[in-house]
């Protein structure tokens, strides 16, 4: 609910496809093949809330209770400063679906 899809699936095009995962930055390329597995695979931790290090690690990075967090509508809030390439309306639209 609360982040643009990765699309497992392009990595399934041609490697002469510009927008090829293969032609990423390596370090994108790094991210973005396991997080196009989990979003694909729509891999969920069945003891997340039980976790005790998952409850400790949502008191530490998040200032209010997790569980109160409306997850769709933080979906494209981005820091001015670390967007360095912001998407036109038709992407956040079309991500919204």
């Amino acid at each position: 609910e609360g982040h643009d899809s990765v699309p497992p699936e392009m990595w399934l095009l041609p490697n002469w496809f510009p927008f090829h995962p293969g032609r990423l930055w390596c370090h994108c390329r790094m991210v973005y093949l396991p997080m196009g597995y989990l979003y694909g695979s729509r891999f969920i931790y069945s003891e997340a809330e039980s976790d005790p290090l998952i409850a400790a690690l949502r008191r530490e990075l998040y200032c209010e209770a997790y569980d109160k967090i409306p997850w769709s509508s933080t979906r494209h809030k981005v820091a001015p400063m670390d967007n360095y390439s912001p998407l036109p309306l038709f992407m956040k639209v079309a991500q919204d679906f």
